[in-house]
This record gives C-alpha cells, structure tokens and sequence, in this order.
C-alpha cells in the first residue's frame, strides 16, 4: 500500500513538471512571437518606395504574385527600415524576399 501511495505521488509529481515546462514553452514562443512582430507595419505595395516597387515588378519575380507587405522598423536605433514583401507562387507557395530602401534584396 506504501509502494502505491508513493507511485501515485510520482505520477502526480511528473504530470505537474511536464505541466509546467509545457506553459513555459508557450510562454517563450509568444514572447519571440511578439519580438518579431514589433516595429513591423503591414502596408499596401502602392506604399513601398519607388526603388522597392520596381524591384518587386523586376524580371526576378515576374511569375509571383505580390502577398503581404510590411515596413519593418528596427529596434535598434539609426538601424534602416526594410520591407519584407510576401510573393505566393502559382501553387499559392509563400516566399518572403527582404528589401532595403533602396530596392536592393538582403540576404539573410
């Protein structure tokens, strides 16, 4: 009887950790989640500059379809601003390209 009083506070022991590394996890992503998305502004294509639209409508990326656009502010101060531009593919695939003010792509 002693043998099963302590298993089943084992058990009970084990589920409350896993519990408990479980919403720390969760925790985390939304915080990266959240790092990620501040300083990010979804904008139209039309709101692009102009040397980042044509690079967008360049020969490179002719057969995509514009998706989602965003201004991206780092939060870094003095860092430039760049746009990540969504394209979605005739499979409706997403690829997001990074261009800095000037039109040029940044590799990450």
């Amino acid at each position: 009887m002693k043998k099963i009083s302590v298993l089943a506070v084992a058990f009970a022991l084990a589920g409350f950790t896993a519990q408990a590394q479980e919403t720390a996890t969760q925790t985390t992503q939304q915080t990266t989640q959240q790092g990620q998305t501040q300083g990010k502004q979804k904008i139209t294509p039309e709101e692009l500059p102009a040397a980042v639209q044509q690079a967008v409508t360049g020969d490179e990326y002719k057969d995509l379809t514009v998706g989602e656009v965003h201004k991206v502010q780092s939060a870094k101060d003095g860092a430039p601003v760049t746009y990540e531009v969504q394209f979605l593919d005739s499979e409706e695939q997403a690829t997001v390209v990074r261009f800095d003010e000037t039109g040029k792509k940044i590799e990450s």
